[in-house]
């Protein structure tokens, strides 16, 4: 039986800089990089995971070629805060580009889901969702 989600791929073009991103932008740190030359790689969790069992890692995967469609897509991947306006406030002052500002649903628990999209640096698209 399943027993939880590993890991998770974004497929980047250049690693030092999406890194860069990663951790200096969004607060996540690195867990272990692999570089062999040919393959390069760099797992990451958010910093509040890192001491959580069985989190959820994210893989940076370097590609080689630029036209890989799988770089600069909508990840599917949603993110969470406990303070989600504070969140949302802390990572633009930080500069991470958002392509949805910070909006208030009509549905969800309580007063409503809030949500916002944001990008990397190849354009790869998160959810920052209540």
């Amino acid at each position: 039986m399943i027993s939880h989600l590993q890991m998770i791929t974004i497929y980047v073009s250049d690693l030092a800089r999406s890194l860069d991103f990663y951790i200096n932008k969004l607060g996540f740190v690195e867990t272990a990089v692999f570089d062999d030359g040919t393959t390069r790689l760099a797992w990451i969790v958010p910093e509040a995971a890192k001491e959580i069992p069985l989190a959820t890692e994210i893989a940076l995967y370097a590609s080689d070629d630029p036209n890989d469609p799988r770089i600069g897509s909508v990840s599917g991947m949603v993110f969470t805060a406990e303070d989600i306006e504070a969140t949302y406030h802390w990572l633009k002052s930080r500069g991470v580009p958002f392509t949805m500002e910070l909006v208030r649903h009509p549905y969800g628990a309580g007063e409503g889901d809030q949500e916002a999209r944001f990008v990397d640096p190849d354009g790869n698209e998160f959810l920052l969702h209540t």
